[in-house]
């Protein structure tokens, strides 16, 4: 086996050679780091090593993957902050990597506090009172950002295409979202108003206002909901979340 392939056998911290050893009932050898040899060593009954071979040599198969490029201004876009590759993962069984590339960095506006705008809140506290959201549109199509990024898909070739369709779909529709908007809020609690129970407000914001919407899971102050999708959306899709929360304050006093 390559010596480039015993990572895929090792796993963080040994993790996937001591749960191949216990599902497949062998004994796994494998050369130490810097060694050059190339000989995965399996000990144990005739029938579990023959099981054991083919199930490491599919792995082997399966972790040299297949690379496709894709636009670096649209990486973040697609990506969602990682919800993206979960959700390939999840539903595909194929993960991602870049192949030692760093993806490129996410675009924010200059001055995340302009453009301000009244949020009435309902609360004790003048001081909370006086303060406002935040908004700011950045435009996704100026991006800087030039050329590709690998994105190397590992998984059993079916799932390996599924997930380039999957891929291309997303990437479509990045390009028609031309515009990211930030909001924050001024009371992180505030944030689970917009989620709703079950992400019910979240996704009926989502399908009324055509955007990607991703709320903070921290919800940490300064924290902003981004909203991706065109200049009319992300307007549409603020003005809702910004409904909603007054909504939900208007309940918590009654």
């Amino acid at each position: 086996m390559p010596v480039e392939k015993h990572r895929t056998l090792i796993g963080r911290g040994g993790e996937t050679k001591r749960q191949l050893e216990s599902q497949l009932n062998v004994s796994i050898d494998i050369p130490r780091q810097g060694s050059g040899s190339t000989t995965v060593k399996l000990v144990g009954l005739p029938a579990d090593v023959e099981k054991a071979k083919e199930h490491i040599a599919s792995l082997a198969k399966e972790s040299q993957g297949e690379t496709i490029q894709v636009p670096r201004k649209y990486h973040n876009a697609i990506a969602e902050n990682g919800q993206f590759f979960r959700r390939l993962r999840n539903d595909h069984k194929v993960t991602v990597d870049h192949a030692g590339q760093t993806p490129p960095a996410k675009s924010k506006p200059a001055n995340p506090r302009a453009n301000t705008g009244a949020l009435p809140l309902i609360t004790d506290d003048a001081e909370t009172a006086a303060d406002a959201h935040s908004w700011a549109v950045v435009d996704t199509g100026s991006s800087s950002e030039e050329g590709d990024i690998a994105w190397v898909l590992k998984g059993n070739p079916d799932s390996i295409q599924k997930a380039k369709k999957a891929i291309a779909t997303a990437l479509e529709q990045a390009q028609k979202n031309s515009c990211t908007g930030y909001l924050i809020l001024p009371d992180p609690s505030t944030y689970r108003l917009v989620i709703g129970p079950g992400g019910s407000k979240v996704n009926a914001i989502r399908k009324q206002s055509g955007c990607k919407i991703n709320v903070p899971r921290d919800q940490a102050r300064d924290e902003a909901i981004e909203i991706l999708g065109s200049q009319e959306g992300c307007e549409k899709a603020r003005d809702l979340i910004l409904a909603a929360v007054r909504e939900g304050q208007l309940g918590r006093r009654e």
